[in-house]
């Protein structure tokens, strides 16, 4: 038998996790919903007119990441506790099968499940107030590059979660952020000292490998990449987030009992 993956074994250990943990997951997305309904319906309430493509994006953005990031960070939370970790750890399935399992529902079934509650919620709120004339318009997240670029930021933060969840035996998500906003905060700070000395000129605080914004003789000048020089951030986003899964995969094969 192969010690690494097999099909039957990985499909119990699945089929075991999900009995363990359905009413905790029914429960998360039932609260996903009910946030998703009151917070729809007050901006439906407090905007003049129904909600653009633009606002059903930045909403669907920030609802994704906020909510993918808190379940991945409680994926492994099971480690934490010294009597659950003794199970989970001597459970009789390889380390690359607890890890696939934790991947595929804080990843691949949270992204599907996600998509789809949203999706609905957005089509049902959109009808709670028709524009008389105007049709009414639901974004699609695969009609331009922008929504793969959504789905890379999420598959880094996921990725990032996933570790933390690994790496911190208790209070994952806050540790988690923390950690990460630390490392970003510092990341601008080198990266705006970096382009300044490269350009020998004032740069404000920016994001790597995005746009930059220059003080040229008093007046602020942006440096915007356009959709095709935005394709290498978005693999490279990409890559960020397999090494960041490569980690945690290993991590995991080092927690001891």
């Amino acid at each position: 038998m192969n010690n690494l993956f097999n099909i039957n074994r990985f499909s119990r250990l699945f089929i075991k996790h999900t009995a363990e943990h359905y009413k905790s997951y029914l429960m998360s997305l039932f609260v996903l919903i009910g946030v998703m309904l009151l917070g729809g319906s007050f901006f439906i309430y407090m905007i003049p007119d129904s909600m653009d493509v633009g606002l059903q994006s930045v909403l669907f953005v920030i609802v994704l990441l906020l909510a993918g990031t808190i379940f991945t960070s409680t994926i492994f939370s099971d480690l934490g506790e010294k009597k659950k970790s003794i199970a989970a750890l001597t459970l009789p399935a390889s380390h690359f099968e607890k890890y696939l399992v934790a991947w595929l529902y804080s990843f691949v079934i949270f992204l599907m499940i996600f998509m789809g509650t949203f999706y609905l919620i957005l089509i049902f709120l959109l009808h709670l107030k028709p524009v008389p004339g105007r049709p009414i318009g639901v974004f699609n997240i695969f009609s331009n590059p922008v929504g793969y670029l959504m789905i890379a930021v999420f598959a880094l933060l996921q990725s990032i979660a996933f570790y933390g969840a690994i790496f911190f035996e208790r209070l994952h998500f806050i540790k988690t952020g923390l950690t990460f906003f630390l490392s970003f905060a510092a990341l601008i700070f080198v990266n705006k000292v970096f382009l300044s000395i490269l350009l020998q000129m004032d740069v404000r605080p920016t994001m790597p490998f995005g746009n930059i914004r220059l003080m040229e003789k008093g007046r602020e000048v942006a440096v915007k990449i356009s959709e095709r020089q935005a394709d290498p951030l978005l693999w490279f986003m990409v890559a960020l987030a397999v090494l960041f899964w490569i980690a945690a995969y290993y991590r995991l094969k080092e927690k001891q009992v």
